[in-house]
């Protein structure tokens, strides 16, 4: 049984959210509230979440406490929804969480799952690490008998992972191993929390098991690196390093293994270096830039500059 709410002009599903609380996932719950689309929350903190959205009241909004470790309050709380929105960050676990929560949520009566993967899975079988990660969960999740759909986006780097790197950027410059003028492409985590929501509200039967790849603009260094010295009032510095100096600075922040730090240095297997046309077709306008995201970012950015 669908778990609905009426409206005036209409009965809309309640839509279960798992990752809501990421820059991602959260955009997409905004968008969602907006139009006055009911979800469901699975969070590990229920207050954090609350408080993310304020404008929401107890009917739009309701959330279950729970987390990746246990998923038996998700098996329980899904039941009654249609559609199920998924997203995780976990790399030790990441395939099987995903195709856990997945086989719940088919087996409560589920008939669409968005989930967000990564371009990643186009390089091929076994030649990247977040490639592989994403492949395994992906085919997991599609080889589960008698499933609802699968909708995937398949974002390429997430802009938003940028501004956790800004105080170094703004106060000693740009340090990357890339070239000055190499194309990359990059995604934005409003333009992936936008999409997602549009596919949430529109019908099941329209994108069945469709792949979105995601590229929202293609900046080069240079270009990322003037567009910052905009933004800190100053001209900054573009400092190409080694690969095994770019290697060793990452693996120093101790946050990624070693078959992802390599993944990630490795930019001659560049895939996304043009911008993807399903963005602006299904959201009715043009794609986030990188420039307009670091602007919306500007006092974020702004934070981290020294006197």
């Amino acid at each position: 049984m669908t778990t609905t709410t009426t409206t005036a002009s209409s009965t809309t599903e309640r839509i279960f959210i798992v990752g809501a609380t990421g820059s991602v996932g959260s955009k997409t719950v905004q968008d969602l509230l907006a139009k006055q689309v009911p979800v469901t929350l699975y969070a590990r903190n229920p207050s954090k979440a609350a408080a993310m959205f304020p404008q929401a009241d107890n009917d739009l909004l309701k959330i279950v406490q729970g987390d990746f470790e246990d998923l038996s309050p998700l098996k329980e709380a899904v039941k009654g929804h249609t559609r199920l929105y998924l997203i995780a960050s976990d790399m030790s676990s990441y395939a099987q969480v995903k195709k856990t929560i997945a086989t719940y949520a088919y087996a409560a009566g589920v008939k669409q799952i968005v989930d967000v993967s990564s371009s990643y899975i186009d390089h091929g079988w076994r030649t990247t690490a977040i490639g592989q990660m994403s492949y395994i969960a992906e085919s997991g999740m599609f080889d589960i008998p008698d499933r609802g759909y699968l909708v995937t986006l398949r974002p390429t780097r997430f802009m938003g992972n940028m501004l956790g790197q800004m105080s170094r950027h703004v106060n000693q410059g740009v340090f990357n191993n890339v070239p000055k003028d190499f194309e990359q492409g990059w995604a934005s985590n409003n333009d992936i929390g936008a999409l997602a929501a549009v596919i949430l509200q529109e019908d099941i039967h329209k994108h069945k098991d469709a792949v979105y790849n995601m590229t929202s603009d293609v900046c080069t260094p240079a270009q990322f690196t003037a567009i910052l010295s905009k933004i800190v009032g100053k001209e900054l510095p573009y400092h190409q390093i080694t690969d095994v100096q770019m290697y060793n600075a990452v693996m120093q922040a101790n946050i990624f293994s070693h078959p992802v730090v390599l993944e990630f240095i490795d930019y001659r297997n560049e895939k996304s270096a043009y911008v993807t046309p399903c963005i602006e077709i299904m959201l009715g306008r043009r794609p986030e830039t990188m420039e307009e995201f670091l602007n919306a970012n500007r006092d974020n950015i702004l934070q981290h500059l020294k006197n």
